[in-house]
């Protein structure tokens, strides 16, 4: 009802600077009229007096002029009129109704009319008209006619225009409430429903107005525009799907990858325990063992059995491919697991894995299996990094920081996991395009430049974000930061993932 209650205003407001300019010029008209015709015929009863006039043998006195004036015709005695002499120091009778700094024009032949009120307040029309006498004097007539009917007709037409303007706003609440509703308001009202459920993702039930006007076309446009919509969602949809199944299979293949990597570590791992098992055994069956040895030989066996069953176990944990679910976790567990999973590695190139932090849990909203897999992807490019051995430190803690992607720069608390090695470093030419797919600044054959993509791609997916620094010849330092809460929007789609990085 706003736009109809607004196109009311408009319309009375137009209505009645109409009407009021109609009725101003309708009175104007009139007394414009009124005083052209006293004009016209004081100058026709003047110009008969003038000829009297001349025919008197003698200068005329006042009242021989008046006696003239009363031997007029019929048409003189529907104006009052009188003699009046133009002098200052006149007698009150033959004095002009008005101050003679209004006749000037008078004076110099010109006739004049002027609206005075009288002491009833009713409006009178003077009009002067100067006559020529033979003795020279200033001397003319005075015309007055009463605007009182005037002043009637032009109450009576403003009575007759807040009259039309009432009874067309009586219409005119009437047609807004019958017909804009129906033509307007409720087509509207169906328009913005339709465009907040859309605004809400629903494309569904088109918009039937039934009307060949512009709303109608409105209409037509919004359903066409939803149509586009929903094919346009249904796509993204599907691709969106396709994009999460393949980065989820690339993700699988990278762990597959470490799996294989860490295998040559495993088996020489798993040497000690099973040469500990087979020589415990060989005693056992040799039957020169006391029933005490033989029970110490079995916890023994037991024991290495249980070690290696860990060991494996880890292996398959990690190879194992399962759904992200997301939880409040411990980095510094997801630090031990990986150190533990990737010592045979590191010890077999000479590296120490070191975890290091304040002794305080540091607590993350994230997927254990898939931050394992980035903190794994880093461990290992360390190592791999370290030609001569030395120290791999995963440091831990808790930082306030604003996103790099941060609109209104706003700083937040964000759990870190760095990870530092004392390799090669990476040149700075190459810092700017290490988290781009395939990019690899290792030798060929050692790697597929889709690591730290993926790992980049992971974190990007739980609100995070990843910083790299690097010296060349002194080390790199590669670091997560992950919130701390859950995030309060929803997971970000394929489509708003990075592509991941090396």
């Amino acid at each position: 009802m706003k736009l109809a209650a607004k196109l009311m205003f408009v319309f009375f407001a137009v209505v009645i600077l109409l009407t009021g300019v109609a009725g101003y010029f309708a009175v104007w008209h009139g007394f414009s009229r009124i005083e052209r015709q006293q004009i016209v015929c004081a100058q026709k009863i003047a110009q008969d007096l003038q000829q009297q006039l001349e025919t008197l043998e003698q200068p005329p006195i006042p009242d021989r002029i008046v006696q003239i004036l009363e031997r007029g015709g019929s048409d003189w005695q529907q104006l009052r009129i009188r003699w009046v002499w133009f002098d200052r120091g006149v007698s009150e009778e033959h004095r002009p109704r008005v101050a003679m700094e209004q006749l000037s024009q008078v004076l110099e032949g010109h006739p004049t009319s002027v609206t005075v009120r009288d002491e009833l307040g009713v409006r009178h029309l003077l009009t002067y008209c100067p006559v020529r006498l033979a003795s020279g004097g200033p001397g003319g007539l005075e015309l007055a006619e009463s605007l009182h009917s005037l002043d009637e007709q032009a109450n009576a037409t403003l009575r007759a225009g807040l009259a039309s303007i009432g009874a067309m706003a009586v219409a005119g609440v009437l047609v807004c409430w019958l017909i804009g509703v129906r033509w307007v308001v409720r087509p509207l009202e169906r328009l913005i429903d339709k465009t907040r459920r859309v605004g809400q993702g629903d494309f569904s039930e088109p918009l039937d107005l039934k009307r060949h006007d512009e709303l109608g076309e409105l209409a037509a446009a919004l359903n066409e525009m939803c149509q586009q919509l929903d094919h346009q969602q249904q796509r993204i949809q599907t691709e969106t799907t396709e994009r999460l199944a393949a980065m989820e299979q690339l993700r699988h293949a990278d762990r597959l990858k470490t799996v294989g990597r860490l295998a040559a570590g495993i088996a020489h791992e798993l040497g000690t325990p099973l040469n500990v098992v087979s020589g415990r055994a060989g005693l056992i069956a040799s039957g020169k063992l006391t029933d005490e040895e033989v029970r110490q030989s079995a916890m023994t066996i037991k024991n290495e059995a249980d070690r290696i069953t860990g060991i494996i176990r880890q292996l398959l944990d990690f190879a194992r491919r399962r759904s992200p679910q997301r939880s409040q976790i411990d980095l510094r567990e997801v630090a031990r697991q990986t150190t533990q999973l990737l010592e045979p590695l590191a010890s077999k190139r000479g590296v120490v894995l070191r975890v290091e932090g304040n002794g305080h849990p540091v607590m993350a909203c994230a997927d254990f299996a898939q931050i394992q897999q980035v903190v794994t992807n880093l461990v290992m490019n360390a190592i791999q990094a370290m030609d001569h051995g030395g120290d791999v430190r995963v440091r831990l803690g808790s930082e306030l920081r604003a996103a790099p992607d941060s609109v209104d720069n706003g700083s937040s608390s964000y759990a870190v996991l760095a990870v530092e090695d004392q390799g090669v470093g990476i040149a700075p030419e190459d810092l700017e395009h290490i988290f781009e797919p395939f990019f690899t600044t290792k030798q060929v054959g050692e790697g597929t430049g889709l690591g730290l993509s993926i790992a980049d791609g992971i974190v990007r997916e739980h609100g995070g974000w990843m910083e790299v620094e690097s010296r060349p010849g002194q080390g790199s330092r590669f670091a997560i930061f992950l919130p701390d809460q859950p995030l309060d929007r929803s997971e970000a789609s394929a489509d708003d993932v990075d592509a991941d990085h090396q």
